[in-house]
């Protein structure tokens, strides 16, 4: 059976939702966060802190309509989680201030299209603001400070700050759990690839990785299955006596039993790397491998037989490491012109691309590799619970930190929204349309609650006061001190690509709340 709720009945009990979910979230936001206790069965209750992690725990409020509301934020909460790692409860509480402020035009009569239209022009005007605030981060230190706004985790935010002040925005930034109790780094200054051996019985007994120091490298993009395929380069290695790396597509039949039986009887150094990564990404890794060695890859359609190989079709190393699921590769000979010609049209396609489209991250690591810039991130603690919540947070801030490297940085705290606000208030003067002139106010009025949220939650000054203060000065206010101050020289820094991407979905969670003109609601 289903229940029809008509506006404005339906507007009062979506705003309420937004309300309650945005009080939550809003416990959270700053240095002083309050910590939410979550009861889920008859087990231990759980202490969480992250905002995306508390809006999961919602799943239902008792009444429907206000229910509605909820998920509107909730989904807002994973979207924002899911694509920046960060700025949740800031999306949160931005989203609640608009939904308060333009309902109680909407009740007074006003047009809730035009003030929706109105508010989209608003958050506009706001994010130009906020990219004419932005400077590009300078030295490692202010990275730290950047990464200490997002997590509050003083170690990892040195470690992280170091990272991509030597690699910069290109860099591929892998995070490993790490069985000690401490937080570790490996710069590799190549490439590593999704690999694995052909047979565990062309690797060293014990199970360990095979390293191979200054070995030919031939690259095969079609499955090397009988001998006459591997002859040649068999051949030239013996005649070098140079170890040999074989990275294939696939192999088996007569060529893999071959290698395995010289192998065993120690007639060769050889590394066998299979690819792992799905089909059609396979040609890619193999000729980004090949470019970085400086090799020809051998296949029937480029004509470039393997059974007529030519010397120069090899490429070369200083060093491989071929592990039990990665083969990486360090010094290779590969031409610089080549490599940084298509690093830089790989970064022109990054450039086109939404960072939650599935090929991001393919292409910021296709571009490391090729560009030399690597770096494995190793955190560690005594229980796996730990290690998990270390991992989590090392993501979290290695987000905000591309986007800070690649977007620029701005005042934290709150600051840089108060400095959006004169752009907002301007443009709404200039607006003929006395609705959509309310709406851009609307915006104007919400970017002073993330600031008023963190005051709050500090709890030693009162919210308005600290506001008029930071105004008056054109400054922002640490709650740690107390004190108005400059913000970047205080190193309270947010990223500005997160402080746009919070506005955005704020802006469109608060939008379709306020023009909800019907609830159909399900008996439960």
């Amino acid at each position: 059976m289903s229940r029809l709720v008509r506006s404005p009945q339906s507007l009062r009990d979506v705003a309420s939702g937004v309300d309650q979910l945005t009080r939550l979230l809003g416990v959270t936001l700053g240095p002083h966060q309050g910590v939410i206790v979550s009861q889920i069965g008859p087990g231990r209750p759980e202490q969480l802190t992250d905002s995306g992690v508390i809006a999961r725990r919602v799943t239902e409020l008792p009444d429907q309509g206000e229910d509605v509301g909820a998920m509107l934020m909730r989904g807002m909460a994973q979207q924002m989680r899911d694509q920046y790692r960060d700025g949740v409860a800031t999306a949160a509480v931005l989203a609640g201030a608009m939904v308060r402020a333009a309902a109680k035009l909407i009740a007074a009569g006003h047009n809730p299209m035009l003030i929706r239209r109105g508010m989209t022009q608003g958050a506009a005007a706001a994010k130009q603001a906020l990219t004419q605030q932005s400077q590009l981060p300078t030295g490692q230190k202010q990275l730290e400070q950047v990464a200490m706004t997002a997590i509050h985790d003083a170690e990892l935010s040195a470690v992280l700050g170091e990272m991509f002040d030597l690699l910069g925005p290109y860099g591929a930034y892998i995070v490993e759990e790490y069985a000690a109790p401490r937080i570790d780094r490996e710069y590799i200054d190549g490439g590593r690839w999704r690999m694995r051996p052909a047979s565990r019985l062309l690797m060293p007994a014990g199970g360990g990785d095979l390293t191979l120091h200054n070995p030919i490298i031939a690259i095969f993009h079609d499955k090397v299955e009988r001998i006459a395929q591997i002859r040649p380069t068999l051949e030239i290695a013996m005649q070098r006596k140079s170890p040999l790396l074989l990275a294939v597509q696939d192999i088996g039949g007569e060529a893999q039993e071959t290698l395995i039986l010289n192998y065993a009887q120690g007639k060769l150094n050889i590394g066998v790397a299979v690819t792992t990564v799905p089909i059609s990404q396979r040609q890619d890794d193999l000729d980004d491998l090949a470019l970085l060695v400086g090799a020809q890859p051998l296949s029937q359609i480029a004509g470039r037989l393997p059974e007529r190989l030519r010397p120069e079709w090899l490429g070369q190393a200083r060093q491989i490491t071929l592990g039990r699921d990665s083969l990486t590769i360090i010094g290779g000979a590969g031409p610089k012109p080549a490599m940084q010609q298509r690093a830089t049209e790989l970064q022109e396609r990054l450039r086109r691309l939404n960072k939650i489209d599935a090929d991001w991250k393919r292409l910021k690591l296709r571009i490391a590799r090729l560009s030399g810039g690597l770096c494995i991130l190793k955190v560690g603690a005594y229980t796996f619970r730990d290690r998990e919540q270390q991992k989590e947070l090392a993501e979290k801030a290695m987000r905000v930190l591309e986007l800070a490297v690649m977007d620029g940085i701005v005042p934290g705290g709150g600051a840089a929204y108060l400095g959006c606000i004169p752009a907002v208030l301007a443009a709404a003067q200039q607006c003929a349309d006395p609705d959509e002139r309310r709406g851009m106010e609307v915006i104007a009025a919400a970017l002073e609650a993330p600031f008023l949220r963190i005051v709050a939650n500090d709890g030693h000054v009162h919210p308005p006061i600290a506001l008029h203060e930071a105004r008056a000065t054109g400054t922002g206010f640490d709650v740690r001190s107390g004190q108005c101050v400059d913000m970047l020289a205080a190193g309270i820094i947010d990223s500005r690509g997160v402080l746009a991407g919070a506005l955005d979905f704020a802006l469109s969670a608060a939008t379709m709340a306020l023009t909800t003109e019907v609830l159909v609601l399900h008996e439960r």
